[in-house]
């Protein structure tokens, strides 16, 4: 992952829990303490931040991975990125379907870049499914967290329904995300 991604979750850290907790966290996980955002980390670096996280903090990795992932739409995404986001959807079904796209964009500024996959499919008015396809494993609940704070970004409600892997014969995570305007 690249460099940007360990710097937020420095941010989201100091944010949250100080900076002395950071120190035992990146020092605890044999990170370094500050991170160039245009180069690329091996993905251990961000695994072993948020396993140390666990251990330190005592709270649940899927419970990090979310507040994570609103953290980064809310803090890094909308202050650095905010052209990007408004180019990628008018809405939040429209923003969602647009994800694959919206990462071949950025593959041209980092080209050792591997994003996710998504697919995304309207199953009703307010209702989507959406296939998730990722070679890291366990980032599920951070996409939740991403998705959530683009629903704050659009300014809906959003909820996940997780289908079994067995339920479909795909190679993917894939949830139901059901979402509705905030009146």
């Amino acid at each position: 992952m690249y460099g940007m991604v360990n710097q937020a979750v420095r941010g989201l850290v100091i944010e949250k829990f100080g900076p002395e907790t950071w120190t035992q966290i990146h020092e605890c996980a044999g990170a370094p303490e500050n991170f160039s955002a245009m180069e690329p980390y091996d993905d251990s670096v961000t695994y072993n931040l948020v396993g140390k996280a666990v251990e330190i903090l005592g709270i649940p990795a899927e419970s990090i991975l979310r507040t994570f992932g609103e953290y980064w739409v809310n803090e890094v995404a909308r202050k650095h990125y905010d052209k990007l986001l408004s180019n990628t959807g008018r809405d939040f079904a429209d923003f969602l379907s647009n994800l694959d796209h919206m990462h071949q964009r950025i593959r041209v500024t980092f080209p050792d870049y591997h994003p996710p996959s998504f697919r995304v499919k309207q199953l009703e008015e307010g209702k989507l499914q959406v296939d998730y396809y990722s070679h890291r494993p366990g980032l599920l609940p951070f996409v939740e967290g991403l998705f959530t704070g683009l629903a704050d970004h659009f300014s809906v409600r959003v909820a996940f329904e997780h289908i079994d892997d067995n339920a479909h014969p795909l190679p993917c995570k894939r949830m139901h995300v059901t979402y509705v305007a905030i009146t």
